[in-house]
């Protein structure tokens, strides 16, 4: 899915991880355009910016982006990671909470990695 759309990009902000955040306002939209714009909430997507017509040359690289991220679009390794220790968690039956047990798992896993560098 593509929407093209005017905006103006209002506001840069860094952050502590050094990613950047980016604000833009629109003109008024259309409600369907508006109801468009939210099946993007919390995806990856790409964002081209141009002060102008989009070139030939942009969009064979917009293709080309858009193939590679189809490529790497499944979940992070700590997506992964975090959803074996919830399964886990409901295959032990455990009493602890979900963020309880993930934080037990998580530390645990982080000491055998800092003991192994140690011993190295």
């Amino acid at each position: 899915m593509t929407i093209t759309l005017p905006a103006g990009l209002e506001a840069i902000a860094t952050r502590a991880d050094g990613s950047l955040k980016l604000t833009f306002g629109t003109p008024e939209l259309d409600a369907n355009i508006c109801a468009d714009l939210f099946n993007y909430r919390r995806k990856e997507v790409l964002l081209l910016l141009a002060t102008g017509d989009i070139s030939d040359e942009q969009k064979s690289i917009i293709d080309q982006t858009t193939k590679e991220l189809k490529d790497i679009k499944g979940k992070s390794h700590s997506q992964r990671l975090r959803e074996a220790f919830y399964l886990l968690h409901q295959q032990e039956n455990s009493m602890l909470t979900f963020k309880e047990y993930y934080k037990q798992k998580m530390d645990s896993l982080i000491s055998m990695v800092l003991e192994r560098l140690e011993d190295a």
